[in-house]
């Protein structure tokens, strides 16, 4: 059987205050300007029309919560159990937050118990997406302001970069979401005790 190991804390913490610092950096590099703000696509301000440094102070707030999310998360993996035996992914995660099978989905809408699981899974999952999707948002603001001939380049393939780059995030947080239930599955698989001799398996 294959055991998994334990998700780190530090190599994604890292990578996560890398880019999201990156990208506050490059972005202010167009902000701070005269006018800059009139570019900026982060709905914060191009719909509520905060200024550079409101904006920066919801991200820092932001970047805190999910950093205490992923540590939460990876200080307590493998501490939780499930009852019953779950024969895969979804199984396990619909016997975690709703306590029997066949409930996976509803986890697109709530959970019934474990929440604190779920919040700090998301945030763990949000920390691998942000630091992925960062990294080619500050390549993208960099390429603008200095005027690197590849970010032409992808303009014209791409229209708007901005919004391709972002609508990865989506397609990334599901594949994300999906490493981390098959992780917590291997996790109980490897880990679980087993039944006592004689003892009937009950779902």
């Amino acid at each position: 059987m294959h055991i998994t190991t334990r998700p780190r804390f530090l190599p994604w913490a890292i990578a996560f205050g890398i880019t999201r610092g990156g990208d506050i950096w490059s972005t202010g590099l167009f902000m701070l300007q005269p006018g800059g703000e009139q570019g900026e696509m982060n709905p914060l301000t191009s719909i509520f029309g905060l200024s550079y440094w409101p904006l920066i102070t919801i991200n820092v707030m932001v970047m805190a919560i999910l950093i205490h999310g992923h540590w939460h998360y990876c200080r307590h993996f493998g501490e939780r159990t499930v009852s019953g035996h779950p024969t895969d992914r979804w199984d396990y995660q619909s016997l975690l937050f709703f306590g029997r099978p066949g409930q996976g989905w509803k986890l697109l809408f709530t959970a019934a118990r474990n929440k604190t699981v779920l919040y700090t899974q998301i945030a763990h999952v949000l920390v691998k997406v942000f630091s992925c999707i960062g990294l080619l948002a500050v390549l993208h603001n960099c390429g603008q302001y200095y005027g690197w001939a590849l970010n032409d380049h992808l303009r014209s393939m791409l229209g708007r970069p901005a919004l391709v780059y972002y609508g990865l995030c989506v397609p990334v947080a599901i594949i994300a979401y999906v490493h981390v239930a098959s992780r917590e599955f291997r996790w109980w698989q490897a880990h679980q005790v087993p039944d006592p001799p004689g003892t009937l398996a009950t779902t």
